[in-house]
């Protein structure tokens, strides 16, 4: 979370990436040190330990890239990796009923793709992925405030911006939220009030 923070604000000594970018693997040796982390984390500092991995991938992603992420989480030690993909999760997640013979349908917006299925019986009926996601949508705001106002902000504010006042449909009651950045002409610090419609339109 604190390398997220720092996303659009480090200083030039310090470089914060994404080891993953559109839901598949775009820096492998990050990666692979990013799971031991979270296998060490659950298991200690044994070195004996082998967990069974779940992971949750993209259905539009290729075999070459579904193999790509088996084989680095089997480096960061797992002993059997299972994919899965993330409407399923989503769905089990959500409790809904998806081994019942009804459909349920599935919009998994995540920070690289966005996924929509439809689930049925246990499996997935029909599906679509495109690799745009809550990334692009934070992208999006940044790009609206350094526009409009010249005004630079982080991806973490971006973020914050999208969760609470971001909407894809007018609302009864139009939000408004103040917000710090740097004025990219100045570099001074500055605040500006936006909108929940420039973000709605911001977004689209």
């Amino acid at each position: 979370m604190v390398a997220h923070e720092m996303l659009g604000k480090t200083p030039g000594s310090i470089i914060a990436i994404r080891p993953l970018k559109d839901g598949v693997i775009s820096n492998f040796e990050v990666t692979e040190m990013m799971l031991s982390y979270f296998i060490r984390k659950v298991h200690g500092r044994s070195s004996f330990a082998k967990p069974r991995v779940v992971i949750a991938v993209p259905t539009g992603i290729t075999e070459v890239e579904r193999r790509a992420v088996v084989e680095t989480a089997e480096r960061a030690g797992a002993r059997k990796v299972y994919l899965v993909d993330e409407p399923m999760a989503a769905g089990i997640g959500s409790g809904l009923p998806i081994s019942e013979p009804t459909a349920s349908m599935i919009v998994d917006i995540g920070g690289g793709t966005t996924e929509v299925a439809i689930i049925s019986l246990g499996d997935v009926a029909a599906s679509e992925s495109i690799r745009v996601g809550g990334n692009d949508m934070d992208e999006a705001v940044i790009n609206h405030l350094k526009k409009t106002y010249n005004l630079l902000i982080g991806e973490a504010r971006a973020e914050k911006v999208k969760i609470q006042i971001g909407s894809a449909v007018p609302l009864e009651e139009e939000l408004t939220m103040e917000i710090a950045g740097r004025d990219t002409i100045s570099g001074l610090p500055r605040k500006v009030t936006i909108t929940s419609q420039e973000i709605r339109d911001a977004l689209r």
